[in-house]
C-alpha cells in the first residue's frame, strides 16, 4: 500500500471515528455550538437563558430514553406523543375536573401511560405485527381519544401545588431537569447492570440467540413498551407541570426528537447497543439548538426545515458508525 493511500485511510477512519465516538463527540458539540451562541450573541449566555435551556432539555432528555429503550430492542414507538398527550389529559382532568390531589393525578397519568404502552406490546408480541405499524395505529387511537374526550380545550389552572414543580429550583437548576437526570440515571442502571437491561439489548442485537438462551421474547417485548409508555408519560407530566396547562397536544412534537436524541448520542436504529448519557447529552444538543435559532432571529419557518435536517443527520452518524464497525472488522481479519 502507498504512503498517500495509508494517509488518505488513516484520515477516512480518523473522520468516522470523530463522528462515531458517540457520548464524547456530543458532548464537543454542545460546548461548540453553546461557546458560538456565546460569542455572536448577547443573551444567550446568561443565567435566566440557561434555565430556559434546561427546562426544554428535561422534558427531550425523558422523551428521548422513551425511545431509547425500544430502539435498543429494534423497535420504534410512534405514538410517544400520544401517549405523552393522554397521560396529559388523565393528570389535567383529575385534578382539575375532580379535584384529585396532583400526587394521584401524576401517578394515575404515569399508569395510563404504562397501560398504554403494554397493551402496545401485547398486540406486537401476541399478534407479530409490525412495531411500526401498531404503534402508528396506537399513536392515532389514542390521540383521537384525547381530542375526542377534551374536544381539543387544554385543562387550565392546574392546582399551584403542581405547578410549582415545573417552576421551583434547587441550587439555581430547575427541578423537573433534576428529575430528568434522576430518570436517565436509573434508566441507565437498568441498561448496565440488569439482566433485563442486557435481554433488551441481546434481543435487539439478535432475536432468535436471545429465545435460543431462554429470554422469555413475549413478556420482554410488553415490558420495553409498558417502560416506554411509562416515560413518555413521566416527559408530559414534567411539561403540563412546566406550562401550568393540561393540552392534550402536549407530544405533537416529540416524534423527531425522540429519535434524534438516542440516535446523536449514539443508539443504533438496527438495536442491540444505546447510551444513555449519549441521548441525554443529545437532548440538550438539540435543546441548545433550538434556544440558539431563537437567539439568531432565525425564522421559525427555518426552524421546521432545521429539525428535518437534524433527523438525517442522526441517520447519517449512524451510518457512519457502520461504516466504522466495518472498517475495524476488515482490520481485524487483515490483522489475523
Amino acid at each position: 500500500m502507498s504512503a498517500h493511500a495509508s494517509r488518505a485511510g488513516t484520515t477516512s477512519d480518523s473522520f468516522r471515528r470523530l463522528f462515531a465516538a458517540g457520548p464524547s463527540a456530543v458532548a464537543l458539540g454542545v460546548v461548540l455550538l453553546a461557546g458560538a451562541l456565546a460569542l455572536t450573541t448577547h443573551s444567550f449566555a446568561t443565567l435566566d437563558n440557561l434555565r430556559v435551556v434546561m427546562l426544554g432539555a428535561a422534558v427531550t432528555i425523558v422523551v428521548g430514553l422513551a425511545q431509547l429503550v425500544v430502539l435498543g430492542a429494534a423497535g420504534m414507538n410512534l405514538s410517544v406523543g400520544a401517549v405523552g398527550g393522554i397521560a396529559s389529559v388523565v393528570a389535567g382532568s383529575l385534578m382539575n375536573s375532580f379535584g384529585v390531589p396532583p400526587a394521584v393525578a401524576i401517578v394515575a397519568a404515569i399508569g395510563v401511560g404504562a397501560l398504554a404502552g403494554a397493551l402496545t406490546g401485547v398486540v406486537i408480541a401476541r399478534g407479530g405485527f409490525s412495531p411500526f405499524i401498531v404503534t402508528l395505529a396506537v399513536g392515532s387511537i389514542l390521540t383521537g381519544i384525547a381530542l375526542g374526550v377534551t374536544q381539543s380545550i387544554p385543562y387550565y389552572h392546574l392546582p399551584a401545588s403542581f405547578q410549582a414543580l415545573g417552576s421551583a429550583d434547587l441550587l439555581g437548576v430547575p427541578v423537573i431537569f433534576i428529575v430528568a437526570l434522576a430518570v436517565a440515571f436509573v434508566v441507565g442502571l437498568v441498561f448496565r447492570y440488569s439482566a433485563f437491561g442486557r435481554q433488551i439489548l441481546a434481543f435487539g442485537a439478535n432475536p432468535r440467540a436471545a429465545e435460543l438462551a431462554g429470554v422469555a421474547i413475549g413478556r420482554l417485548q410488553v415490558l420495553i413498551y409498558a417502560i416506554s409508555g411509562l416515560l413518555a408519560a413521566v416527559a408530559s407530566v414534567l411539561l403540563i407541570a412546566r406550562l401550568g396547562d393540561g393540552d392534550p397536544a402536549v407530544g405533537k412534537d416529540w416524534l423527531l426528537v425522540s429519535f434524534a436524541a438516542p440516535i446523536i448520542g449514539g443508539a443504533r436504529l438496527a438495536g442491540g447497543y444505546v447510551s444513555v448519557t449519549g441521548a441525554v447529552l443529545g437532548a440538550i444538543l438539540l435543546s441548545v439548538l433550538v434556544n440558539g435559532l431563537v437567539h439568531w432571529n432565525v425564522d421559525v419557518f427555518f426552524v421546521q426545515l432545521i429539525s428535518g435536517a437534524i433527523i438525517l443527520a442522526a441517520g447519517g452518524i449512524e451510518r457512519i458508525r457502520e461504516m466504522s464497525a466495518a472498517s475495524a472488522e476488515r482490520r481485524e481479519r487483515r490483522g489475523t
